[in-house]
């Protein structure tokens, strides 16, 4: 792993830690490679269960670096560049860094603080749940630059909040607070201290059985607003967990008033 992003695993909780404070977490070419390994490493580590997105630092992610990419070609057509056929990239390889979270199996929170602008907006909009500290600011800020906001935003924004204000934000570039954000729905919950409570969510969910867990995700994930598919879909999955160890275990656990042990 990159010296930008620090990866620990531990209770099958895998925690992403951004590690350039001195550039309050902006992303350079070496971040964006190290968001990408750290993807692709919980990916293939089938203990995680949930994933933790924080920073060190004061601030989650400030955005580009733009001194350090805008000014190189050769950086810009990396990122706008699309991955091998084997990869499953769904866009581009920038596109990636955000909905690489969304294809992952496993839930994944966003502590967010201080500043959340730009590309660091997107990322954490990639992720299923974002704690949100009441006074961290937010800013789709790219118009600021003369561009859009392209790292997916359409495809992870528009599921969590209206989109006449996702158009006001990336129109204006406007800076919202942690507590507006929440109302807007871009926030799920609001606490003074994101990371322990991003932790004991994520504790919460790996309580329970991984394989509903993640069958939740790809249910909500996949709709598309066919309702019939839709119907299908929670039937088809329901039958792979009916009465499946893991299953079982869960209500095992339930009757006899205990912690369930999931394989």
């Amino acid at each position: 792993m990159h010296d930008r992003i620090s990866l620990t695993i531990e209770d099958h909780i895998a925690t992403v830690c951004f590690n350039r404070p001195e550039k309050m977490n902006a992303l350079d070419m070496p971040m964006f490679a190290a968001l990408l390994e750290a993807q692709q490493a919980i990916a293939d580590d089938s203990t995680v269960r949930a994933v933790v997105l924080t920073a060190t630092g004061e601030h989650f992610c400030a955005g580009l670096d733009v001194q350090g990419v805008m000014t190189d070609p050769s950086a810009i057509e990396t990122l706008l560049s699309k991955g091998e056929p084997e990869q499953q990239w769904l866009g581009n390889y920038v596109q990636q860094v955000v909905v690489g979270w969304q294809q992952l199996k496993v839930p994944v929170i966003a502590a967010l603080q201080g500043y959340v602008f730009g590309g660091g907006f997107q990322l954490a909009l990639g992720a299923d749940f974002r704690i949100t500290h009441p006074e961290s600011q937010l800013s789709v800020m790219e118009i600021r630059w003369g561009i859009i906001p392209d790292m997916g935003i359409t495809m992870v924004g528009c599921s969590v909040a209206a989109l006449d204000q996702l158009k006001l934000l990336a129109m204006t570039g406007k800076r919202i607070s942690g507590r507006e954000a929440q109302q807007l729905g871009l926030s799920t919950q609001l606490a003074d201290d994101p990371v322990t409570v991003a932790l004991e969510l994520a504790r919460s969910i790996v309580a329970n059985n991984p394989d509903a867990v993640k069958a939740v995700k790809h249910l909500f994930n996949q709709y598309d607003g066919d309702n019939k598919a839709s119907l299908a879909r929670e039937e088809a999955l329901q039958r792979t967990l009916l009465f499946s160890a893991n299953q079982l275990e869960a209500v095992q656990a339930n009757i006899q008033k205990r912690a369930p042990v999931f394989s």
